[in-house]
């Protein structure tokens, strides 16, 4: 179950947010909401893209660390709760035995940042919670639920529609709850709203996740 679960949390991280704007200066330490929401993404970006254990978990501390720090100057931002669910899930990467844990706390702290701003980093509440409930595993193993995960990742969608994340999401869960017709949709309007993006930031591996999702129909 560990590294199941492992997998939920690096894929649902991975994405997280939009193509970031630059991370504060490593010189400095993050001091705003703004810088320390920054940082917290950049932990993530930089984790999903490492394949050493011990850097990995430096990471997921450094983007507590950060949440905890943004929590205490705002704590009903929807920037510092989001961030908090994003470093509880580079808590449950870094630490499969308690993943279970970690991802259940993470659904919480992504609750909470949508009922306050729902529409945060275009729709990531919604967005990864649905990603979480949609690949862990159910009850008693994990906080799995594809019902809602397909629920979330719907809402998603309505709030930012043309945003090709939301839409993966919602294809994959489509898929998983047994709509294939569904699923092929969606994943070709992913493809279709990658294509009208500018080539850049995660573009590419948009269309590479679409393009495997349509394979698969």
């Amino acid at each position: 179950m560990g590294c199941l679960l492992l997998a939920v949390a690096a894929c649902a991280t991975r994405l997280s947010s939009p193509p970031a704007s630059s991370p504060p200066a490593q010189s400095a330490e993050p001091s705003s909401v703004a810088e320390l929401a920054a940082a917290i993404d950049a932990d993530a970006k930089r984790s999903d893209h490492e394949s050493d254990a011990k850097i990995r978990e430096s990471l997921a501390t450094d983007a507590g660390r950060n949440a905890d720090a943004c929590l205490a100057r705002e704590p009903q931002a929807a920037a510092c709760l989001y961030g908090r669910g994003i470093a509880l899930g580079l808590m449950a990467r870094a630490h499969p035995t308690h993943a279970g844990e970690f991802l259940n706390s993470m659904l919480d702290a992504l609750a909470k940042a949508e009922t306050v701003d729902a529409t945060y980093q275009e729709a990531g509440p919604g967005r990864v919670r649905s990603l979480v409930l949609i690949r862990a595993p159910g009850w008693p193993l994990g906080p799995g639920d594809t019902d809602a995960g397909l629920v979330a990742a719907r809402r998603a969608v309505v709030l930012s529609p043309l945003y090709p994340p939301n839409l993966l999401a919602l294809a994959e869960a489509l898929a998983k709850s047994g709509d294939a017709a569904g699923a092929k949709l969606n994943y070709s309007r992913a493809r279709d709203a990658a294509l009208a993006l500018s080539a850049g930031g995660d573009r590419e591996d948009w269309l590479r996740q679409a393009e495997q999702g349509l394979q698969h129909r």
